[in-house]
């Protein structure tokens, strides 16, 4: 009888291991293929076939709408293709809202084109998202792969939340019939869950949702909208959640206009911070009988004090110009309100609340005179389109080479990152470096999470974190100790989770244990306001300068009941700070160690 060489068996394994590589180029060089000739590859040179557009991004041509019925027509084919001529054995093709929608924006970013191509291939697939979400089905049977012992929707189980059932199907599913899919197993559970009144959509989604800390893009309200762009103001923190009447008397905002456009002069009842996320544009305040004009670029800050008279431009003549604002009101909590002493009827101009006399008497011109110059403006909103003559104008009599005074803008770009390695990079203008910062005590902060990375666990010491999602998407973890019933003994916290896709915000309360994932499709941009920012310190829980470094070993031994050494052993063998990899990374990481042991066991 042969004996059989482990070496030689391992060795084998290796080579096999080996042509891997090779095998996965040729899969790419596919995949590659395959891409071009997608739904989305069609969509996409469909746009580009359409040629120049009018430089309105709230709506499509007619050239871009037949490329839009075209490719849900594809799509539609394609699903229906799948849906039929499979074995009676498989099981359906399953796959969630979220992932055909991610699997769609990739495709739009793999996709060369202009800015505006990929906008309107983008704004598709959200288009797309909607319509699956509102049609998915409702009606399946449980498929745990318990057959007659199912429990997920029987009469015993009827009195339990459709969320527990839903648990509970979920956790069997790792005990399913040999052969039947985990994933098709717990798509039947949420099914089942949706068919028993827990609710449309993805169980996560709809966490997200209830998640009193998430605020998803439709939670914005849009305050003005022309052809030319908008306003978008998030509803009050406190409509959301009692746990957020502390930062109540703030808002958020963002500010999206066309290339050569200009935002009409207004002032508002609240104190305001500028945050350009995107674009380059020109600022001028009027305040105090003084005009004080910027260029601005991304990464720009700039502070807005109660009643100046502002007004702005885009300057650029191909992208967006993004500006996010943080608004403090002076007059009622949480509700501001934006005064235009030009306009029709959206906006309005408020001289046309004044009576005639008052008018004359002010102005010393007649009557005639004063509804010609107050009602020019007829209906086309707060933001319209600027001749280049206009733009270069206004571009040219800005300060951007003055930058050293009080009022003048900070780039947080060019700070000096608090925190940066090969997995991310944070930076932050803080109250206690720049006086514009410290009347309302707000530290402005970026956040750039690459593909794949985290932010290790950490919390703020006494700054509540307003967040928006400027680019890529990836989730959230936090723990808190508000939502459910206070127990008589000890401590209870939950865990909050959410998704995050651009245009989302979240809010990070001072204390709060949170960590923030990037896909592995993106990197993750993050756009932060901090509350009560001066003297702010983020204790990180876990990694290589992690809070419990400064922990005597003694207290380690009493507080996990282990001894010091195994306490430290564990603690300190990331060797990574503040960003790490994440989950996704760290599996990967783990499979190319596997592979690198038995190298070097066979001698390689």
């Amino acid at each position: 009888m042969a004996v059989i060489n482990p070496k030689l068996c391992l060795l084998l394994l290796t080579l096999s291991l080996l042509l891997l590589p090779s095998l996965s180029y040729k899969i790419s060089e596919q995949q590659q293929h395959e891409e071009e000739e997608s739904p989305v590859g069609e969509l996409f040179e469909c746009f580009k076939s359409c040629g120049k557009r009018p430089g309105n991004d709230h709506e499509f041509t007619k050239c871009e709408q037949k490329c839009v019925d075209h490719y849900k027509e594809r799509v539609r084919q394609e699903r229906e293709e799948s849906a039929g001529g499979r074995d009676e054995w498989s099981y359906p093709q399953i796959e969630e809202p979220r992932k055909v929608y991610e699997r769609c924006l990739s495709g739009c970013d793999k996709q060369q084109g202009s800015k505006s191509q990929e906008y309107q291939c983008r704004r598709t697939c959200h288009d797309q998202y909607d319509e699956m979400t509102k049609h998915r089905r409702q009606e399946h049977d449980c498929g745990c792969g318990r057959g007659a012992d199912c429990r997920c929707g029987g009469a015993e189980n009827d009195q339990q939340p459709p969320v527990e059932r839903y648990k509970e199907c979920r956790s069997r599913c790792g005990r399913q019939q040999p052969g039947q899919p985990r994933q098709y197993c717990e798509k039947r559970c949420q099914w089942e869950l949706e068919k028993h009144g827990g609710g449309g959509g993805d169980v996560e989604e709809r966490e997200s949702r209830n998640n009193p800390y998430f605020f998803e893009k439709q939670r914005f309200d849009t305050k003005f909208r022309t052809e030319e762009g908008h306003i978008k103001v998030l509803q009050r923190f406190s409509k959301k959640s009692e746990l957020l009447k502390g930062i109540d008397n703030y808002r958020l905002a963002i500010l999206e206009a066309n290339p050569n456009t200009f935002v009409l002069p207004h002032h508002s009842d609240a104190e305001s911070i500028f945050f350009v996320v995107g674009g380059k544009g020109t600022i001028s305040c009027v305040c105090e009988n003084e005009r004080r004009s910027y260029n601005l670029r991304e990464g720009d800050v700039i502070r807005v004090p109660a009643g100046a008279l502002v007004y702005l431009i885009n300057r650029d003549d191909n992208q967006r110009l993004y500006v996010l604002k943080l608004l403090q009101p002076v007059n009622t909590p949480g509700k501001f309100k934006d005064y235009f002493g030009v306009g029709g009827e959206n906006p309005e101009s408020f001289y046309r609340t004044f009576s005639n006399e008052i008018l004359e008497a002010a102005f010393n011109t007649p009557r005639e005179k004063l509804e010609k110059l107050f009602r020019q403006q007829k209906n086309e909103g707060a933001i319209i389109r600027a001749s280049k003559e206009q733009i270069k104008a206004l571009s040219k009599e800005s300060s951007e080479g003055r930058r050293e005074g009080r009022w003048s803008p900070i780039n947080v770009m060019n700070k000096s990152p608090l925190f940066s390695n090969k997995f991310g990079r944070y930076v932050e203008a803080s109250p206690n470096d720049h006086d514009q910062l410290k009347d309302l005590d707000v530290a402005v902060g970026f956040m750039n999470i690459k593909k794949g990375g985290m932010i290790a666990p950490y919390y703020n010491s006494r700054s509540t974190k307003i967040a928006f999602v400027v680019g890529g998407s990836g989730y959230l973890e936090m723990a808190c100790p508000h939502l459910s019933a206070q127990r008589k003994h000890g401590a209870h916290y939950d865990k909050v989770r959410a998704r995050l896709s651009v245009g989302d915000a979240f809010v990070v309360p001072a204390g709060h244990p949170v960590a923030i994932v990037a896909s592995g499709e993106s990197e993750l941009k993050l756009a932060s306001f901090g509350i009560n920012g001066a003297f702010n310190h983020k204790h990180f829980l876990a990694g290589k300068e992690n809070i419990w470094k400064e922990v005597e070993r003694e207290a380690k031994e009493l507080t996990f009941a282990m001894p010091a050494a195994e306490v430290e052993e564990i603690l300190k063998r990331q060797d990574e700070s503040y960003f790490v990899a994440g989950p996704q990374q760290q599996q990967q990481g783990k499979s190319r160690r596997v592979v690198s042991s038995i190298l070097d066991f066979v001698g390689f």
